[in-house]
């Protein structure tokens, strides 16, 4: 079993209209190759899954995302971001954090939903299915399943197997369990049985494609 790919073949499988999650808190855990090789790609009405949405601005601005769902929309694009959605109706839903993250591995799970009390009470809640136990009314969100995650990892084998260095782990271990189809980027690929079992924060078993280090993408599929 060999799941390395170029980065074409890879992204291949990413259709118009998907759900595409990406990892990442701010830089650090952010598959910049992946991305940037999807700009290029043309693909439109994307939904983008991400905790900021100031990375985005080439997709953005290429008309690829009609939906942006994520916990911090302004940052380093926030003057695109915004005119995206006055002037071409891109679509923003906001969620918490916290209530992001566990939205996530509901999905990885197979659980029905999140719990939360966080904006109970709010216009966050408008809208929303409010269930009561105990005697306290909790808001009920949705498990946040997407058709593909692109990921990055500090070393991956050619089987999907991938370790994360500190925090850049963050969202990434999370979107790989939620997609249907998981595309890794790594910063080195190693041979089977390279990544220590105490190190691999994403099994094999979530992860389809790994992509090679910078100097490989540009080469011949795998």
């Amino acid at each position: 079993m060999d799941k390395r790919e170029g980065i074409s073949y890879a992204l291949h499988s990413i259709d118009d209209g998907m759900k595409v999650a990406v990892g990442g808190f701010g830089g650090a855990g952010f598959p910049e190759s992946l991305v940037s090789a999807l700009e290029k790609t043309g693909k439109k009405d994307l939904v983008i899954v991400s905790n900021n949405a100031a990375r985005f601005e080439g997709l953005i601005t290429s008309g690829a995302v009609s939906k942006i769902i994520c916990s911090f929309p302004f940052g380093g694009a926030s003057s695109t971001l915004r005119a995206a959605i006055v002037d071409a109706g891109v679509e923003l839903q906001l969620l918490p954090q916290g209530t992001f993250a566990e939205c996530l591995r509901s999905a990885g799970s197979g659980l029905g939903g999140v719990l939360t009390r966080v904006g109970i009470g709010t216009a966050f809640a408008e809208g929303r299915q409010i269930i009561n136990v105990n005697g306290t009314d909790f808001l009920l969100e949705p498990p946040l399943a997407v058709d593909v995650a692109l990921i990055h990892a500090e070393q991956a084998d050619r089987w999907g197997n991938l370790s994360m260095r500190g925090t850049a782990r963050n969202f990434n271990v999370a979107m790989a369990m939620a997609a249907a189809k998981t595309i890794a980027e790594a910063n080195e690929v190693l041979e089977i049985g390279q990544i220590s079992p105490d190190r691999c924060d994403v099994p094999g078993i979530f992860v389809d494609s790994v992509v090679g280090p910078r100097s490989t993408l540009e080469s011949e599929d795998l």
